[in-house]
């Protein structure tokens, strides 16, 4: 089974493997750019692994056909591991979403910090601390949201994904398969 599928759900398995593994040692939990940069590393991997393999024996190919075989990978990895990620922080692990709103509730409770919203957004300008204040919140609620997770997730991996197709698909043409 040398399918797009095969390769995205063996390197997505493997992510999902080392985030569970991570939570059950209570590893860096809070910390989630370790993990992004890992599922970044693991798409490329996945994406150049596969594009190899189907250039080795492709006797014929362009560079929309290599882009479009570099999606086969791409969009499955990125659909189980968005998905994965938005049961991780509503089912697994909410914690996450309830501390980080809990740590900008402590950080907004200073008229400094509001002074620095009030600063960075002019519309806020004629706003009282306490219309900032929740606006906010409204904001940090939306930004620890599974959904707004899944959302940005989906978008952010696929753009990654279609743009490290392109780049591998370039390289592969260029370097290692010249003609």
């Amino acid at each position: 089974m040398k399918s797009g599928w095969f390769y995205a759900l063996c390197f997505s398995a493997l992510w999902i493997a080392l985030k569970m593994l991570a939570f059950s040692l209570n590893w860096q939990l809070e910390q989630i750019q370790v993990f992004v940069l890992l599922n970044m590393a693991l798409l490329t991997a996945a994406i150049a692994l596969f594009l190899y393999s189907t250039k080795r024996n492709e006797t014929e190919s362009n560079l929309l056909n290599d882009i479009k075989n570099g999606l086969k990978v791409g969009l499955p990895y990125t659909l189980i591991v968005s998905f994965f990620l938005f049961f991780y922080y509503r089912d697994i692990y909410p914690e996450f979403n309830e501390n980080k709103r809990a740590a900008f509730e402590q950080k907004i409770n200073t008229p400094q910090k509001i002074a620095v919203i009030r600063k960075g957004n002019s519309a806020l300008e004629n706003k009282s601390d306490e219309e900032i204040k929740i606006l906010a919140r409204q904001n940090t609620a939306m930004m620890y949201n599974p959904q707004f997770t899944l959302s940005i997730s989906l978008l952010a991996l696929l753009v990654y994904s279609t743009l490290n197709s392109l780049m591998i698909a370039v390289i592969y043409r260029k370097v290692v398969f010249r003609a």
